[in-house]
C-alpha cells in the first residue's frame, strides 16, 4: 500500500513527456515521420498557452465540469456513478476526475490492478498531482497524453492527423470531435454522432448540428496530408528511418537538415539514370549530397540522401544504400596518397613505376596486382597515378607506409566497421577491399573541401541546437589537402585513362574520383567543389555483376547531374589556391624539368624545396635513353583467346611511351612483319596463340622488346 510519503513527493513534469514521438521534419517544415515510443503511439506536447481557450472549456464540460473546484476527487460524481452502476440499466460513467483519469494515463499498470486497489491508487495519485500542480498543469498534461483514436495520443497529435492543422488553429467543431473520441467505447458511428451533438447541446458555443461529425477529419487518414504525400514518393524514408534509429531525443520537432525539394529531385535523377543502365544490368543506386554552410570549416549538412530507387519496392527497397558497406574499388586512393604525403613520405611529383610487380605478402604469398585497363604504363608521378587511379602505385605506396599504418588511419577518418586485423586485409585496403558506406565516402572526402579536417556532420535541430553525425578532427594538413583537391580537379591530368570527354568533367571546377570494385559489382563516384560533396553507388544490393559498369559511367552520370543540378542557379565558383603554385617537372624524373624533358604541370605547396634539375634531357643529349619503351603489352603478360568471339575483335592492343623522341621508328612483331604505329605510339596486333615478341626500332637501332604469350 502506499505511504503517506508518496503524497508529498515532488512530481517530476518529465514523468508526463516520456511517451513523446519526435516530429521530424524536413528543411522546409514538412512532416516526414516520428520517432518511435515503446508503445508504437503518437504523442506531441504543446504548452497549455498554445490551445485555444475553449478547448479546455469543453474538454472540462464533456469529462470534468466541477474540475476547477475539486482537489482531485468528485464525491459527488462518484456518488452517482455508484448510485447509477447499482440501481440504473443505463450505466454511466465511473466517476473518474480528469486528475484520476491522468493518473490512469501516467501508470498504465495499475489497470491490472483490482478495482479496489485500483480507485486507492488513482484517489491518492490524484491528490498528490492537485498538491504539486497547478489546474493549468494537469489540464496541459491531460490534453497533451489522454488517448483518443487508434495509436494518437493527445489533441495535439489528433489535430495534426486528423485535421492537418496545428492545435492553435483548432476549431469548436474539431474540439467537440476530439472530445468525443476520447471515449472508447463506441461501436458505431452512430455512437459517435449521438454523442456529439449531445454535447453541442452543453456547450456555450454556437455550433451546427452535424449529420456525420466524422466527415470533420481527413477520411481517419494514417498519416496528416503532408506526411501521407511525402511518404508515398519515398525519397524521405531512408532518412527517417536512419534518424529513428539513432534515437533522437524525444522532443517536439527535429528538423532535418534534408530538403524534401532536392530529394525529390536527386530522387528522379537516379531513377532516370537506372532506366539507361538497366540494359546493363543494373538494378539500384544510391546518391547524397552534404554542404558547406557559410565559413563553416568543421562540418557539412546532410541535404540529400537517396538510399533506393523505390523505398517501397518489394525486397530491397528498404536497403539504405548510403549505409551499406560495399568493396569501395579505388575510391580510398585519395585518403591514401594524403597520408603518404603528410607523412613526408611522398610528394605530387614522386615517380612510381607502373609495372607488373608481385608484392610479397609474409607466409601468404604474393600479391599481384593490375591495372583495370590490364596495361602498364611505366614511370609516372604520384599526380598521374591518382588522377588516373593506376592501382600499382597505390600498392607501392601501403606497402611503403605500412598496412598498419594505413589501417589505423583509416578507423580514426571513421571506417569503424574494419572488424578484422590489419593482416586480414592485407595490402588490398589500397584498393578497397576493407569496404565502405558512402556516407563514410562523402564524409572523408569532405575533409578536402574543409582542409584536411574530417567534418562533423548536421543532421538537423532540437529546440534551434543542432544535432550532428560524428566529431570532427584534423587528418591532415591544410597544403596536402589542396594539393590533393587540385590533381583530382585536373581533367586534363586524367585524361589518359578516362578521354578528353567523360561524366568527370565539368563547365566547373570539381574534384571527383572514381572506383570500381571487382567484376564491376559496385560503380562509385564521389565529387567535391568549394560548397557540395556529391556521391553516388551504382550496382545491385544482391551483389550480382553488372556488365561492365564503371565507376566513370555508372554513378559518374549521377553526380554529373546531380552537381549541375546544384550549380544551375549559382555562381561557377573557381578554386582560389592559398598553399600552392605550378611548377614544372619531368614526368620521367620527378625532378625539375628543362626545355627539353617530358614535363608535366603540377600544383605543389610554396614550401616545398625545389627538387634538383632533371640531367637526364639536356641539351645535346639524345632524349630517347630514358622514357622510351612498351607501356603494353607486359613482359611476360598473358593473354586469353576466347573462340567464341570474333578473331578480328581481340585485337592486342599496342602502346609505346615518347614516340615522339624517335627519329625513325618501326616496330616488328615475332621478327618478320612492320606493325603500323599512329603518332601517339598506339597500335594492334591481331590474336594468336603462342608466345609472341615485339621488337622497337630507331631506324636500324634497337631501342626496346617486349615478350608476351596467347593461350
Amino acid at each position: 500500500m502506499l505511504g503517506i510519503g508518496f503524497l508529498f513527493q515532488p512530481i517530476d513534469q518529465g514523468l508526463f513527456k516520456k511517451q513523446i514521438t519526435t516530429r521530424i521534419l524536413t528543411k522546409e517544415k514538412k512532416v516526414i515521420g516520428r520517432s518511435f515510443n515503446d508503445t508504437q503511439t503518437k504523442q506531441d506536447w504543446e504548452s497549455i498557452q498554445e490551445y485555444p481557450d475553449f478547448v479546455s472549456k469543453i474538454v472540462i464540460i464533456a469529462e470534468d465540469k466541477r474540475f476547477l473546484s475539486h482537489h482531485g476527487i468528485d464525491f459527488l460524481a462518484l456518488s452517482n456513478s455508484m448510485y447509477s452502476y447499482l440501481f440504473s440499466k443505463q450505466k454511466r460513467g465511473g466517476g473518474s476526475t480528469i486528475t484520476m483519469q491522468l493518473a490512469r494515463v501516467v501508470f498504465p499498470e495499475i489497470r491490472n490492478y483490482p478495482i479496489v486497489v485500483r480507485k486507492v491508487f488513482e484517489f491518492i495519485t490524484a491528490i498528490r498531482f492537485e498538491i504539486w500542480m497547478t489546474k493549468d498543469e494537469i489540464l496541459e498534461a491531460y490534453l497533451n497524453s489522454v488517448s483518443l483514436h487508434s495509436n494518437l495520443v493527445g489533441f495535439p497529435s489528433a489535430s495534426l492527423q486528423l485535421f492537418g492543422k496545428h492545435i492553435r488553429f483548432l476549431s469548436i467543431e474539431e474540439t467537440v470531435y476530439l472530445t468525443v473520441l476520447i471515449r472508447k467505447n463506441f461501436s458505431s458511428d452512430a455512437e459517435v454522432q449521438f454523442r456529439y451533438n449531445q454535447l453541442r447541446e452543453k456547450i456555450p458555443y454556437p455550433i451546427p448540428y452535424l449529420e456525420n461529425p466524422k466527415a470533420l477529419s481527413l477520411e481517419f487518414q494514417k498519416e496528416s496530408p503532408e506526411e501521407s504525400n511525402t511518404k508515398w514518393k519515398g525519397e524521405n524514408q531512408h532518412f527517417l528511418n536512419w534518424i529513428r534509429n539513432l534515437k533522437v531525443l524525444p522532443e517536439e520537432e527535429f528538423v532535418s537538415t534534408v530538403s524534401s525539394e532536392l530529394n525529390a529531385e536527386v530522387h528522379s535523377i537516379v531513377n532516370s539514370e537506372l532506366d539507361g543502365l538497366r540494359r546493363w544490368n543494373v538494378s539500384n543506386a544510391s546518391a547524397l549530397v552534404l554542404e558547406r554552410s557559410g565559413n563553416q570549416n568543421d562540418e557539412l549538412s546532410l541535404v540529400a540522401m537517396i538510399g533506393s530507387k523505390n523505398f517501397f519496392e518489394e525486397g530491397n527497397g528498404m536497403v539504405n544504400g548510403t549505409l551499406a558497406f560495399r568493396d569501395a574499388g579505388s575510391t580510398l586512393k585519395p585518403l591514401l596518397y594524403a597520408y603518404a604525403i603528410d607523412k613526408k613520405i611522398y610528394t605530387v611529383n614522386s615517380i612510381f613505376s607502373d609495372e607488373k610487380y608481385s608484392f610479397p605478402i609474409g607466409f601468404g604469398g604474393n600479391y599481384l596486382p593490375r591495372n583495370a585497363d590490364l596495361r602498364y604504363w611505366g614511370d609516372i608521378t604520384l599526380a598521374e597515378a591518382l588522377g588516373n587511379s593506376r592501382n600499382i602505385p597505390a600498392v607501392t605506396t601501403i606497402q611503403e607506409i605500412g598496412v598498419p599504418s594505413f589501417y589505423q588511419f583509416l578507423l580514426s577518418a571513421g571506417f569503424h566497421h574494419l572488424k578484422e586485423s590489419p593482416s586480414f586485409y592485407g595490402p588490398g585496403l589500397a584498393l578497397g577491399t576493407g569496404g565502405a558506406s558512402l556516407l563514410q565516402l562523402s564524409r572523408m572526402y569532405g575533409s578536402f573541401l574543409l582542409g584536411g579536417v574530417l567534418p562533423k556532420i548536421r543532421l538537423g535541430y532540437i529546440k534551434g541546437s543542432p544535432y550532428f553525425y560524428g566529431d570532427s578532427k584534423r587528418l591532415f594538413s591544410e597544403e596536402t589537402a589542396e594539393e590533393i583537391k587540385f590533381i583530382l580537379s585536373d581533367s586534363k591530368l586524367r585524361q589518359r585513362a578516362f578521354g578528353r570527354r567523360s561524366y568527370l568533367n565539368f563547365p566547373f571546377p570539381v574534384s571527383i574520383k572514381t572506383g570500381t570494385s571487382k567484376d564491376f559489382r559496385n560503380s562509385w563516384t564521389i565529387g567535391f567543389n568549394e560548397r557540395y560533396v556529391v556521391a553516388a553507388w551504382v550496382g545491385n544490393f544482391s551483389g550480382e555483376k553488372t556488365m561492365d559498369v564503371s565507376g566513370s559511367f555508372g554513378a559518374g552520370r549521377i553526380v554529373q547531374n546531380v552537381f549541375r543540378l546544384l550549380m544551375n542557379d549559382k555562381s561557377k565558383m573557381v578554386y582560389t589556391p592559398k598553399f600552392t603554385e605550378v611548377r614544372n617537372f619531368c614526368k620521367l624524373t620527378g625532378k625539375s624539368a628543362t626545355d627539353k624533358c617530358p614535363s608535366i604541370a603540377l600544383r605543389v605547396r610554396k614550401e616545398m624545396i625545389l627538387p634538383e634539375v632533371c640531367n637526364k634531357h639536356r641539351i645535346g643529349e639524345d632524349s630517347s635513353v630514358i622514357g622510351v619503351g612498351f607501356v603494353y603489352p607486359a613482359n611476360g603478360q598473358v593473354y586469353l583467346y576466347h573462340p567464341s568471339h570474333a578473331k578480328e575483335k581481340q585485337n592486342i592492343p599496342i602502346r609505346i611511351r615518347e614516340i615522339q623522341s624517335l627519329k625513325d621508328p618501326k616496330l616488328f612483331w615475332n621478327q618478320k612483319e612492320e606493325i603500323r604505329i599512329s603518332s601517339n605510339g598506339e597500335a594492334n596486333v591481331s590474336i594468336q596463340r603462342g608466345k609472341q615478341k615485339l621488337e622497337l626500332f630507331d631506324g636500324i637501332q634497337k631501342k626496346a622488346s617486349v615478350q608476351f604469350e596467347v593461350k
